[in-house]
């Protein structure tokens, strides 16, 4: 099919041909792409299709005026297909009329008589045959031996380029919803991430001082808010209750609300075929911030619109009610009788419903993140009691925190409060024993949101807590930062493949980040994917094939069930020990996060254990370990100061081993591991311990060797001198160790330069102060603070100190002069 163009020229050969091709050349001289069908329909192809396709693909519909062109039936069919599609209609006079000399040239077999017929019903005339949709459109003036041609073309040139990306939207998001209307309006059609902000950010764009160059189709509207609704789990703003009767009216009023983006759900739309009608009546109502009753004759008798009602009042739903048609108020039901309606039956022109639909605007406006809040609660509540209250559903962290506080402000308002099932559902999740992490974090395209939604739900059933975005982000939340965090905290990263998800930007990040936290990565193959295609990462991974089985989906959800429960103490002491170490690092390190006594002794066993299974820890879990047995032994006042030596020397060469990267590897060896009796002995004779260098060693591995090496020290109480002086002395010899000494107080953050020469250190006696770390001297001092330093850095050139302290500050210096910047 054609590719997406600039411009798309109508016209009438007999008057206009040369003209079109000499115009079609200009504007391709000057970089502008022209559907001319002289040169753009192939032989053999269906011409009223290829024709139909072009103005659908092109921004501008430049309409060559000409008697030829107005009486013309194939170019009246260009109207209205650009029409239709809303297209930005350029016509251009070409031809005014055509003389007798020149229809006689076409015609020479014609006669007077039959010319004058011929003038008789105005077809020698541009004018009397005219689309009237073209004679409210300015022109633009060429008629040959009249208008300058030159400044003709440069005033058409003005009108390609007004608003030209506006215009040039309206084309993409026009052929994007073709293409999902033309395949029967699937989700994988819809609009995702980016895409699906840029278009609502369009719909919503205002020309306040200019009449808009197009305006968007019904089509525009629907495609983009089911975009909307897609990325909200199928969740709605508003339920449209009617009678069928009424299906007009109700098409007006849903063509209103989509145009100012509002989602909404009605039963010819939303239910699918073969689906059970009541009980998708019910959701719709539940997941529903508002129910929109359409109340006519019909709609009092209608038992749904009934059951719609009764239910929308019991779930405390805000009501509100559009008279469609006049009723006895004998017939209105109680409930409804002191509620105040918006009447659409006095209208009598289009200004009258403008006013309607401004009132029915501004109360979906009011307290609407009140109501999209109480919708998100209550079909959260309704699952958990669906699945016989399922703990995996309840509420923890800032998703708890922001339900409890929505709960205060909803139990104070005089209607639409909370529902009995929120409360309980809020304080089952208060009641919980311990924060539990997420079993699987699930990363898709949401151009796969179905089956996305599918495979949450059968996990859900299946006991596992899910962190899937659509259920796990909370309003008002930083989202980029939500779904770090749900990496971070869950056992398993679960991806499912497909061409959209794999050349996600959005999705490839997600891999990368839990990659970096070493997560055990699952793949399940939801659409066909070349291999060659996938992330690094994924492609390490065997997939689990949902097209197996014959697609059938319980099946091949067994086999990944299997792969869930694969190891599971392993997993979720990873994550915990990850999570931990974590927040050690955003709150600086501070030695009041780290692990200690039983706690301690757990992660390095952990640690010891996990060098051979997958996920291995991270370079983070370890430091994190070294970080809490060096500060362990360095507290210890009954040690002798060589054994702090020993030990701290031992946390800090581990760390460099982490940061290295490979560079050094330490590996420790034992002479023998039979019992703790010929450990102790060969530890005697042998100085405790040897420590070598290997150049082609793992630092994450060599860590892990050292660890152990550091708890057996521990555990069997080595004091023996001879045997620390073995391993003081490996250390000395491997690494300029060195105290700097001249805080007051406990320091707090410390950071090196870019070029490694100058450490900087903030301590609690509220100094910063700047080293030399070949020499171990101080430098300069930073006076300034008014409370502890806990945070400082460099900048990127080393030219900048910042720091941050408990005095509410942030302070920028002078690494030069010592000065303080702002």
């Amino acid at each position: 099919m054609n590719p997406l163009q600039d411009a798309f020229i109508s016209y009438g050969r007999a008057d206009s041909k040369q003209f079109a091709q000499k115009l079609s050349e200009r504007l391709t001289a000057l970089g502008n792409t022209v559907w001319f069908d002289v040169n753009d329909i192939p032989l053999g192809v269906d011409y009223q299709k290829q024709i139909d396709d072009g103005i659908e693909k092109a921004d501008n519909f430049l309409y060559l005026i000409s008697p030829h062109a107005v009486n013309s039936d194939y170019c009246n069919l260009e109207i209205e297909l650009a029409l239709k599609r809303k297209k930005r209609i350029i016509p251009l006079l070409h031809v005014e009329e055509i003389s007798y000399e020149t229809w006689q040239y076409r015609n020479p077999e014609g006669t007077k008589d039959q010319w004058e017929a011929y003038r008789a019903a105005g077809r020698h005339s541009h004018w009397d045959n005219m689309h009237p949709a073209i004679r409210k459109i300015n022109w633009v003036y060429f008629r040959e031996g009249t208008d300058d041609y030159g400044d003709s073309f440069e005033g058409l040139l003005g009108l390609l380029l007004r608003e030209k990306e506006y215009v040039h939207q309206h084309t993409v998001l026009l052929n994007n919803a073709l293409e999902w209307e033309r395949n029967q309006k699937q989700t994988r059609y819809l609009l995702t991430g980016e895409d699906r902000q840029s278009a609502e950010d369009w719909l919503a764009t205002q020309f306040k001082d200019s009449q808009p160059p197009v305006v968007p189709t019904d089509l525009h509207y629907e495609y983009i808010t089911e975009s909307i609704k897609n990325g909200d789990n199928l969740m709605t703003q508003v339920f449209l209750s009617h009678a069928e009767e009424d299906a007009e009216t109700t098409d007006q009023v849903r063509r209103t609300l989509m145009r100012s983006g509002i989602t909404t759900w009605t039963y010819r739309s939303d239910i699918e075929f073969g689906s059970d009608f009541e009980s998708a009546l019910k959701r719709g109502v539940e997941e529903a911030d508002n129910v929109l009753y359409l109340m006519s004759p019909h709609s009092l008798k209608s038992k749904y619109c009934q059951y719609e009602i009764d239910l929308a009042i019991k779930l405390n739903k805000r009501l509100i009610i559009m008279l469609a048609g006049t009723v006895d108020e004998i017939d209105i039901p109680v409930a409804l009788r002191n509620v105040q309606y918006i009447d659409l039956t006095d209208n009598k022109t289009e200004a009258d419903y403008l006013k309607d639909e401004d009132d029915l605007l501004r109360v979906l406006k009011q307290d609407a993140t009140y109501f999209n809040e109480h919708k998100v609660l209550l079909t959260k509540a309704l699952k958990w009691e669906r699945q016989q209250r399922n703990p995996c559903i309840l509420l923890q962290g800032y998703e708890l925190q922001h339900a409890q506080a929505w709960q205060e402000v909803a139990q104070a308002r005089n209607a639409n409060g909370p529902t009995e099932i929120q409360k309980e559902f809020i304080e089952a999740s208060k009641n919980q024993t311990a924060a539990v992490s997420p079993d699987v974090f699930i990363s898709y395209s949401r151009a796969d949101s179905d089956f996305a939604r599918k495979l949450n739900n059968a996990l859900q059933r299946q006991r596992k807590r899910t962190w899937f975005d659509q259920e796990s982000i909370a309003s008002g939340a930083d989202f980029q930062q939500e779904i770090y965090k749900g990496i971070e905290t869950s056992n398993f990263f679960l991806f499912v493949l497909s061409p959209r998800s794999i050349k996600s930007p959005y999705c490839a990040d997600e891999v990368e980040y839990a990659a970096k936290l070493n997560k055990r990565m699952v793949t399940v193959l939801h659409r066909p994917v070349e291999a060659k295609d996938l992330h690094p990462e994924l492609g390490k991974v065997q997939w689990t094939d949902f097209n197996a089985n014959e697609g059938e989906f319980e099946a091949n959800f067994k086999g990944l069930l299997q792969t869930l429960d694969t190891d599971p103490v392993h997993l979720r002491y990873h994550t915990g020990l990850l999570l931990k170490a974590i927040e050690w690092d955003k709150k600086g390190r501070r030695d009041d996060v780290l692990l200690r006594g039983s706690e301690l002794t757990e992660a390095e066993q952990w640690m010891g254990q996990a060098v051979e299974k997958e996920p291995r820890p991270t370079a983070l879990q370890g430091e994190y370990v070294a970080s809490s047995r060096g500060a362990l032994e360095i507290n210890r006042q009954q040690a002798t100061k060589r054994q702090r030596m020993v030990i701290g020397g031992l946390a800090s060469l581990l760390l460099l081993a982490v940061a290295g990267g490979g560079a050094a590897a330490w590996q420790w060896k034992a002479a023998t591991r039979a019992t703790k009796e010929a450990e102790l002995n060969q530890a005697r004779s042998s100085g405790l311990l040897s420590l070598s260098l290997s150049n082609d060693g793992k630092a994450l591995e060599a860590w892990i060797e050292a660890i152990r090496a550091g708890t057996f020290v521990q555990k069997h109480q080595v004091t023996q001198p001879e045997g620390l002086n073995a391993l003081q002395q490996v250390i000395l010899k491997s690494n300029k160790v060195r105290s700097l000494n001249g805080h007051d107080d406990q320091v707090q953050s410390v950071g090196f330069s870019p070029d490694g020469k100058t450490l900087v250190s903030g301590s609690s006696d509220n100094t910063i102060k700047l080293w030399d770390v070949e020499t171990g001297e101080e430098i300069r001092s930073f006076n300034g603070h008014d409370d502890d330093v806990w945070s400082v850095g460099f900048s990127p050139d080393g030219k900048t100190l910042v720091s941050g302290s408990s005095d509410n500050t942030i302070k920028l210096w002078d690494v030069e002069t010592g000065e303080e910047i702002r």
